[in-house]
């Protein structure tokens, strides 16, 4: 084996295990917690998502 297919095959090994330890629910929370904070920092409200549609 080569090493550049060593370190492709390290770097997809990599890649991986690093989509196998993410948590979709930290991840979701994170998402919410941005969206709250958007929304104070322009004053929206809920109403004006939905006015939005």
């Amino acid at each position: 084996m080569t090493d550049r297919r060593f370190e492709d095959l390290l770097h997809q090994a990599s890649a991986f295990f690093a989509q196998s330890e993410r948590d979709p629910e930290a991840e979701k929370l994170a998402a919410i917690a941005e969206i709250i904070e958007t929304m104070k920092r322009y004053g929206l409200t809920v109403e004006d998502l939905r006015a939005a549609e």
